[in-house]
């Protein structure tokens, strides 16, 4: 099953992209993040009311303990919107993917993940290629997109260590829907702390926000993305569930081209079925 969701996982996330730089362009990328955060968490917050017993045994130690991981995972959400807004989707979505290797690597080193030999080659080679997909012929970076280059690597680093969080958290609470009710609960004072203190209250008026069915979209996706994502990680191992997912660089890659019409090479089209052979193979070795 944890399989089954990883893939649904990479498909979801592989929308995200594209539904996210077609509203970027037209609004403020604060805004998007501070609202896309309030939508998610009070969804996970119903959620965990809902189908857990969660307020019964409500502890603020919990909450406090979660911080961690909704900061980082905060920060790698602005990251993500930054990326996408300032340069191209076929630019930075490969270079996003490089999370894999840290979540990889704390996963191998820190949860003790145990591979094969045939695990880590196939995975070894699904890393390399979703980062290489980055390199095309028509490389011309200006100054905006640089910032977008940079806030790419900015999500590689927080957003790999989230995972290895969520999974650490996992192990922890052991109900992935208790997690995302301490993740949720952290996060909206987060966002109401951070709007009184710079008084941006302003910032959450979902009216102002320009192309809001792309907006809503991102969030339906991204939310999907992120609960498929820790339900796999019940099971999964995190160094395998975040090369899997990491998949779904051939999902926004192909949708940029014929949605968004960003130019791709053959060589990127072949990196791609080589992307997609190495999933393959993963899901077949477990």
């Amino acid at each position: 099953m944890w399989l089954y969701l990883c893939l649904i996982s990479a498909v979801f996330s592989g929308f995200t992209s594209i539904a996210m730089k077609k509203c970027s362009k037209h609004n403020n990328p604060i805004q998007l993040a501070l609202i896309g955060m309030l939508i998610s968490d009070i969804v996970y917050v119903i959620l965990g009311v809902c189908m857990t017993k969660v307020i019964s045994n409500f502890n603020i130690l919990n909450l406090a303990k979660i911080a961690p991981l909704t900061i980082i995972q905060a920060l790698g959400y602005i990251c993500a919107i930054l990326a996408v807004k300032y340069a191209s989707v076929s630019t930075v979505a490969p270079i996003r993917k490089g999370n894999t290797v840290v979540t990889l690597m704390l996963g191998i080193l820190i949860l003790k993940d145990n591979w094969t030999f045939l695990q880590l080659l196939f995975s070894t080679i699904l890393i390399i290629l979703t980062i290489l997909l980055v390199k095309g012929e028509n490389s011309k970076t200006d100054s905006p997109a640089i910032k977008g280059i940079i806030a790419a690597y900015g999500f590689v680093i927080f957003n790999g260590i989230s995972g290895f969080l969520n999974k650490l958290y996992i192990n922890i609470f052991h109900d992935p829907l208790i997690v995302v009710f301490y993740y949720g609960l952290m996060g909206l004072i987060l966002v109401l702390l951070y709007c009184l203190f710079t008084n941006n209250l302003n910032k959450l008026n979902i009216k102002t926000i320009n192309l809001k069915k792309y907006f809503f979209l991102h969030s339906a996706l991204d939310l999907g993305a992120n609960l498929c994502q820790r339900f796999s990680l019940i099971d999964g191992q995190v160094s395998t569930v975040s090369v899997i997912t990491s998949s779904s660089i051939v999902i926004t890659i192909l949708a940029s081209r014929f949605i968004l019409k960003e130019k791709i090479s053959l060589k990127k089209y072949i990196m791609i079925l080589g992307v997609f052979i190495c999933v393959l193979g993963l899901a077949i070795l477990k």
